[in-house]
């Protein structure tokens, strides 16, 4: 209140509720509320993201964003500085927080860049971009994913929090917010979803309403002018508008799935191609936490790997699945294969959890799947099943009979060379450019030898050897990490890499010795869980289960009469089959210096091929110390606004407990009964009963007495009466005396509390009014503090 008043008129005219006092300049607090309303439209309407990426490990990292970004955009309004500096400010509170998040040891004091950042960035936006590339949602959580989420979140909230607070357009953040939800409607088949839908809208809505209680505020000081009628007009064409955006589209032919608009009718890039295991592959197994389990129960006698695509085009810079419409046969109830010669039979069970691909998984040599959701095709050239209708293998449950080849060393060792006339040209073709590191190591580890196996053989021991590291960091670090005849030359200079590259490079030597070849990726065979039942027929199930860090890669040569043989050329890591383990031969010891079984025989220390827990170890403290680093910003971000929460209570308290001993510990009473009735104004303002600019002293009790027992409503006229001697009546001070009013004070507080419902309580206690409109008694208070001195 702003009013100045003079004394009354001769005749006893009535004064006005305020003495007449210079109005001291108020801040203003109200943006604040805006701010936070931007904070919860930005994270509700995040929440569709849960259907992008998998899990909600994302949400931490992206409330630590937001949250971050927005409390550094409000100090800096608090601070009142120029209003062009608050997006700054969020811009640098962005860049502080992603540093302190995902660049942990590659910062100057956790928020600066330092020394490796650069290098750091573009490996994690190289995962990111493999992850977008090769995935179908939700995709598997990564630093490199999380970063580009966090950044883009970030961004999107100081641009909401731009709009809404300092240019005052809360309408126009709508389409900040538009773009999260762009996100899922173009890549989820089901679109954004009601929840999700439901939540962003109800974001928007608390946004529009908190900026028009703002605009309502700055417009006018009294409360009883405030949102009333408007607001609740606004709120009311808001819910319905939603409701009708909800159900609408079931009453409309075609919009089926999802809300906003339809995902399966908005796909920017076409159809998807979906998981590209040999990019995605580096990603799971740097990935500690083991995402997307899969359990599968086989009557086999050996654990079974799991195959989900084969790649046999390594003529370009990424190597992709070739889906091959237009030679897949739809069904799978019956399946035949090319060439696929006789074997034993099995059946395997496969549930795929939270598995996400339109690639299948099953056993190698499928014949027939039963029990999947959806239309799917498979390609008789190499059994890969493709969804064909814009299906995944989320959340399948299906059984696959299967054949496998009965193969042994000495079957293999008497198949002669191909006839290239009986398989197709594309499982020999190479590139006239390839690189010469490959060629000549493949002429050197196969010379002297003729026998299509003793060759695979040749290439996979020395894959094996002692000089080949396991790694799946070194090829990101040495920045030859991908798939491509280029890396591959780069592996083979450093010797360092994982199941990609040992897959890859065995799978071209091959072809450069003649034997046709692919890679097959899927995953290698797991862990056993336990469990054992009995199928239908009684034949005897045994359980397993694989998560991402079983992804995997081997290559497949091609015998004739056998069809498509698995080998297995990277150390530590899947089984090596039966038939191609072999002992140690002094007779080529560049190429025979490993056992091909690392788990049956001994490996001289100093050749020991190295284990790849170092490497996990490595990765997964990495991650943890990421994870950390977002929970203690969390932690320390989340008591801040806990603190920031709380200090309108502290600040209304101190203000109090100031006047309680102004007015208890003034001896000759001066100033105490104005001070005594300022405090009860303002309690009866934080319990919605301001006072109104026409009001006199005596309107206002009367109003207020409403509200109170008759014990309270004698005390409030004490106040009043005290206060009018004291402020208006002439010599007042002259025979001023101690009075009981902070009792009195107390007596209408208890009754304003009993008389008004919980929230209200609530608010008035932790959202007290009356520090955004103050009675004005600072000048008695300081009288009353003089007297005491």
């Amino acid at each position: 209140m702003t009013a100045t008043l003079s004394r009354p008129a001769e005749g006893g005219q009535a004064q006005r509720l305020l003495p007449n006092r210079p109005a001291a300049p108020r801040r203003n607090y109200n943006h604040l509320l805006v701010t936070a309303a931007s904070f919860a439209a930005v994270m509700l309407t995040s929440v569709s993201l849960s259907g992008v990426i998998f899990g909600w490990t994302w949400f931490m990292p992206v409330l630590v964003t937001v949250g971050t970004v927005l409390f550094f955009m409000a100090l800096t309004r608090l601070s009142r500085l120029p209003s062009y500096c608050v997006p700054l400010v969020g811009l640098l509170a962005l860049a502080g927080s992603l540093i302190w998040q995902f660049f942990p040891s590659q910062s100057t004091l956790g928020i600066f860049p330092g020394d490796g950042f650069t290098g750091r960035l573009t490996i994690l936006l190289g995962r990111a971009e493999n992850t977008v590339i090769s995935q179908v949602a939700p995709v598997l959580p990564t630093a490199g994913l999380f970063l580009v989420v966090c950044a883009g979140i970030g961004l999107i909230a100081i641009l909401v929090d731009t709009l809404a607070t300092t240019l005052r357009m809360p309408a126009t953040s709508g389409l900040a917010l538009l773009a999260v939800l762009v996100v899922p409607a173009v890549v989820r088949i089901n679109s954004v979803g009601v929840p999700s839908f439901i939540a962003a809208v109800a974001g928007f809505l608390i946004l529009l309403g908190c900026a028009h209680w703002r605009e309502a505020r700055q417009d006018s000081d009294s409360s009883s002018e405030l949102s009333g009628a408007h607001l609740s007009r606004g709120m009311t064409i808001g819910v319905l508008a939603l409701a009708i955006a909800v159900v609408l589209p079931l009453g409309i032919p075609g919009f089926n799935s999802g809300v906003f608009p339809q995902g399966a009718r908005v796909n920017l890039w076409g159809t998807a191609t979906g998981l590209n295991p040999v990019v995605t592959l580096g990603n799971d197994l740097r990935n500690p936490n083991g995402f997307g389990r899969i359990e599968y129960a086989t009557t086999a006698t050996e654990p079974l790997y799991l195959r989900s695509v084969t790649l046999e085009d390594f003529s370009g810079q990424r190597w992709e699945p070739d889906q091959r419409l237009g030679q897949r046969v739809a069904g799978v109830d019956e399946m035949f294969s090319d060439g696929q010669p006789g074997g034993e039979t099995t059946f395997t069970r496969i549930t795929t959890d939270s598995f996400t691909s339109p690639w299948l998984l099953s056993p190698y040599a499928p014949l027939s799947i039963r029990g999947l959701r959806g239309q799917w095709a498979y390609d008789p050239g190499n059994l890969s099943i493709l969804a064909i209708d814009g299906g995944s293998t989320a959340e399948q449950d299906y059984l696959v009979e299967s054949i496998e080849p009965v193969l042994t060393k000495e079957r293999l060792e008497r198949i002669p060379p191909v006839n290239p006339e009986s398989v197709e040209e594309k499982f020999l073709a190479l590139p006239s450019s390839l690189p010469s590191v490959i060629s000549n190591t493949t002429a050197e580890v196969v010379e002297g030898i003729s026998n299509p196996y003793d060759q695979a053989i040749a290439i996979q021991s020395f894959l094996r050897g002692p000089s080949f590291v396991y790694s799946v960091d070194a090829p990101v670090d040495g920045g030859y990490d991908g798939n491509s005849l280029d890396v591959m030359a780069r592996f083979l200079e450093s010797r360092s890499g994982y199941c990609v590259h040992y897959a890859g490079t065995m799978a071209v030597m091959a072809r450069l010795a003649g034997i046709p070849s692919r890679v097959a990726v899927g995953y290698s065979p797991g862990s056993p869980t336990g469990t054992q039942f009995l199928g239908p027929d009684g034949t005897e199930f045994t359980e397993f289960s694989v998560n991402s860090k079983d992804a995997h890669a081997w290559p497949e040569l091609y015998f004739e009469g056998l069809g498509w043989v698995q080998f297995e050329p990277t150390p530590s890591r899947g089984v090596v089959p039966d038939y191609a383990i072999t002992t140690l031969s002094p007779a080529n010891p560049s190429v025979n210096s490993d056992n091909l079984n690392p788990s049956t025989a001994e490996v001289p220390e100093s050749t020991a091929a190295p284990f790849p827990d170092a490497d996990e170890e490595q990765a997964a403290k990495a991650e943890r110390d990421s994870a950390e680093r977002s929970s203690t910003l969390g932690g320390v971000l989340g008591l801040l606004l806990v603190l920031l929460a709380l200090t309108p209570l502290a600040l209304r308290q101190m203000r109090t407990e100031r006047r309680r001993r102004s007015v208890t510990g003034n001896t000759r009473g001066v100033g105490a009964a104005t001070v005594a009735w300022a405090e009860t104004v303002e309690l009866a303002a934080d319990y919605r009963m301001p006072p109104l600019p026409t009001d006199t002293p005596r309107t206002f009790e009367q109003r207020l007495r409403a509200r109170l027992d008759d014990a309270a409503a004698a005390a409030l006229s004490r106040l009043r009466r005290a206060y009018e001697e004291e402020e208006y009546a002439e010599f007042a001070g002259a025979d001023a005396r101690p009075t009981n009013s902070w009792d009195d004070v107390e007596s209408v507080t208890r009754a304003l509390s009993q008389s008004a419902s919980v929230p209200a309580r609530v608010r008035a206690r932790f959202w007290p009014q009356s520090l955004w409109q103050p009675f004005g008694a600072q000048r008695s208070e300081d009288v009353a503090g003089s007297s005491r001195t």
